[in-house]
């Protein structure tokens, strides 16, 4: 008996001998985006060292113009010391209640002591500068975030996206995640959060790319390059998986929600039209036409929230007018200009004019247009067209920004009332003069003495003729007034405005087809062949493969 107490006091001492493997239970990081595109980053690590490492290290590679500063390591006892450059080759004992950063050719090491074996929990902070890219046609993030060959795959990985006082969702941002199976959304706070569905495996990583509308940023960052080629990258062996064949009870419940969807989206409207005679949910509390002349610009000269007014109420022009009038804008300001650089009709070109002085609905609109010019730098209608149609979900991005933009204005101003969808007291007398300057552009011919007007209310007056759907009429009227101020006015080198109005009207309609086509509904009702909705990103399943062309990242980490 004494001989077989001491064989089993031998086994349980070579068990307890045995090495732990170390273990990762969570990741949860968050990345939180300042304006000039540095993102602050949190990564809590929930572990199992096991009891045969003496460090935890991050891997951060292929940063290019990315700089990792303000790095900072706290466990269960506070913020640890900070050791600067760090000595991979110590002890457990040397290098516990420590971190630093190894620098590397290709990177850096972010390294700290893991101190006393066990179940732990770390918390990394760091700055990431010029995370955020300035392209082209929009703002940019799109990293790695989790490296694949950690020394321990986690069972579980988070990671949290916002910007410091905006919100993000559909209207300003475009989401996808990569390399590991799970999901991405968009979160009531106004945060966009990936998360993994099951434990990774030793090869899968986290990449994220977010695309937000061209302005949401201003980082130094700078790529000369559009998204599309971003995303096409990216998209290379990914597979979101949204799309797998149903079974039939599954195609059942689709083909009733589809009803369901042609109702409220087409039928009801339809009948609702007849049934209340054009009204919409938007109440002015008058008579649009029966409102008297108003020969001043109203609300304050912004166009998205006399648009909003007119859209919401239902008194927006066929096609809408919005887009003429940001066009017309530009060219009146001096941001567009009218060239004969080639045969046929004036083009519009580009000035050097810095933007300052433009809103986010008239910069975003230049900076759409400018996307689509050649080497030439030449607005034509071709080219312009193409980049529209492969585009189509930005041109919509920037039309439910202006109107998203707009409704945060009027509230801003007391003119609007967004729980009850009403307009103000202050802000019903606004929407009567922004229908009195319709009534009386559309007859202010009939003028009992004419009236000396300034040229630049002149311009305005074209602007917002295009924004009622009248600017033929204006034009005409302004002529019959004052030919000689008309020619003033307007002196392009071509005398003839209806040519670049002509032009703008185009380019207007284009972008109201890319409108419909970049919208969700768009795409869901038409069979569109755009892809899922996760692979277009608004959010849904996340794709193992692909998401190349990220920033950041590498291969390892983990306890060592």
């Amino acid at each position: 008996m004494k001989k077989l107490t001491t064989l089993l006091a031998v086994l349980l001492a070579a068990v307890s001998l045995q090495a732990r493997d170390q273990k990762v239970r969570d990741i949860d990081i968050e990345l939180t985006l300042a304006h000039n595109g540095n993102a602050v980053i949190h990564e809590r690590w929930d572990v199992d060292t096991g009891d045969r490492i003496t460090e935890w290290y991050l891997v951060r590679k292929n940063l290019g113009d990315i700089r990792i500063t303000d790095f900072k390591v706290y466990d269960e006892k506070g913020e640890m010391q900070d050791d600067g450059e760090w000595n991979v080759d110590r002890t457990r004992e040397e290098k516990a209640g420590r971190y630093g950063i190894v620098h590397k050719d290709d990177g850096v090491e972010l390294c700290w002591g893991v101190g006393e074996y066990g179940d732990r929990v770390f918390h990394t902070l760091y700055v990431m500068t010029r995370a955020v890219k300035s392209l082209n046609d929009c703002d940019m993030l799109h990293l790695q975030v989790v490296s694949p060959g950690l020394a321990a795959p986690p069972e579980h990985v988070r990671i949290k996206v916002a910007v410091y006082e905006e919100r993000l969702d559909t209207a300003n941002t475009r989401i996808w995640g990569f390399g590991f199976d799970g999901t991405s959304a968009f979160e009531e706070d106004g945060s966009v959060v990936f998360e993994s569905a099951h434990a990774f495996d030793t090869e899968d990583s986290a990449i994220i790319l977010l695309r937000f509308n061209k302005g949401f940023f201003t980082s130094p960052s700078v790529q000369e390059r559009d998204f599309q080629e971003v995303l096409d990258k990216a998209m290379e062996g990914a597979d979101f998986g949204d799309e797998k064949e149903q079974d039939p009870v599954a195609k059942g419940i689709a083909y009733f929600f589809t009803l369901v969807f042609m109702y409220f989206a087409f039928l009801r409207p339809f009948f609702r039209i007849f049934r209340d005679g054009g009204r919409s949910g938007l109440k002015l509390g008058f008579r649009p036409k029966k409102v008297d002349w108003w020969r001043d610009i109203p609300l304050k000269g912004d166009l998205g929230m006399a648009n909003f007014i007119l859209s919401r109420s239902g008194n927006e022009p066929p096609g809408g007018g919005m887009p003429l009038a940001v066009i017309l804008r530009l060219i009146h300001k001096g941001y567009l200009q009218v060239s004969r650089e080639i045969e046929g009709d004036p083009v519009l070109s580009f000035s050097n004019k810095p933007l300052d002085g433009l809103d986010n609905a008239a910069r975003e609109m230049y900076y759409m247009l400018k996307a689509s010019a050649g080497a030439d730098k030449l607005l034509q209608d071709k080219e312009f067209s193409q980049w529209a149609i492969a585009n189509a979900s930005s041109v919509y991005d920037w039309y439910t920004r202006t109107m998203n933009d707009a409704d945060t204005s009027l509230r801003t101003t007391g003119w609007y009332d967004a729980k009850k969808s009403a307009l103000t007291p202050s802000g019903m007398t606004e929407a009567s003069h922004l229908f009195g300057l319709k009534n009386f552009l559309s007859d202010f011919t009939l003028l009992d003495q004419r009236e000396a007007f300034e040229a630049g209310l002149w311009k305005e007056y074209m602007v917002y003729g295009a924004l009622f759907g009248i600017t033929d009429r204006v034009i005409k009227q302004l002529k019959d007034i004052d030919p000689a101020l008309f020619k003033e006015t307007f002196p392009y080198e071509v005398q003839d405005i209806g040519s670049v109005v002509n032009s703008s009207r185009v380019l207007s309609g284009i972008i109201q087809k890319a409108i419909y086509r970049g919208s969700p509904d768009f795409s869901y009702s038409s069979g569109s062949s755009s892809g899922s909705s996760s692979s277009r990103g608004y959010g849904g399943s996340t794709s193992r493969g692909g998401g190349g062309g990220y920033s950041g990242g590498g291969r390892g980490g983990g306890g060592r």
